[in-house]
């Protein structure tokens, strides 16, 4: 019930095989359902989380730029569902209701993040001819935070078994997305500095 980073993973399968991976946009999702985990159980993963787990979310952050002048830029940034490389042992899972919300939680953090990424952006200025440089340092940082936040959620939560501490992730995760509800647009425009 871990959540894989797969940034880098995604953007070399894309130049190896030319081949883009299926993915949905979490603002597209609107019903987070077992009939999205398409993927086959991997056994890398069960050999790294265990032979008990039980399904397996994989999300990205992703961020495409286009400068439309000189001094000013327009940036997509991404929350995105992998369905092809996300699985489940569904319907043959213990408390399938609550794992279900557990592995939305993974998809909501990095809806989080996508939303983070959004404001500090905006409250950002960038160079105009060293944008791209700095929205990438940005973005790396904010992807490794990302990626230890999700490491951390299942660590503490025991992979939603631990109840308590899950309803103390699931309030956390709520109350993230209502902070940041002004940031759910993926599309920001920016006016670069000279």
């Amino acid at each position: 019930m871990k959540v894989l980073l797969s940034f880098l993973f995604l953007t070399t399968g894309y130049f190896l095989f030319g081949q883009e991976p299926v993915v949905i946009a979490y603002a597209d999702i609107d019903d987070f359902s077992w009939e999205l985990f398409e993927g086959k159980i991997n056994k890398k993963h069960l050999d790294e989380m265990g032979h008990n787990t039980g399904a397996v979310t994989v999300s990205s952050l992703s961020y495409t730029t286009l400068q439309t002048s000189p001094v000013h830029a327009r940036i997509t940034i991404t929350a995105r569902f992998h369905p092809e490389e996300s699985w489940t042992k569904y319907p043959h899972l213990k408390d399938e209701k609550d794992a279900l919300k557990h592995e939305k939680g993974h998809l909501d953090i990095t809806e989080i993040y996508a939303r983070r990424i959004r404001k500090i952006v905006g409250d950002a200025q960038f160079s105009a001819d060293n944008f791209k440089g700095e929205l990438k340092q940005l973005f790396q940082k904010a992807a490794k935070d990302h990626s230890n936040e999700q490491i951390k959620y299942d660590r503490e939560t025991h992979h939603s078994i631990n109840r308590e501490e899950q309803v103390k992730w699931d309030a956390w995760i709520e109350g993230q997305l209502e902070a940041l509800a002004e940031y759910t647009i993926p599309e920001i425009e920016l006016q670069l500095v000279d």
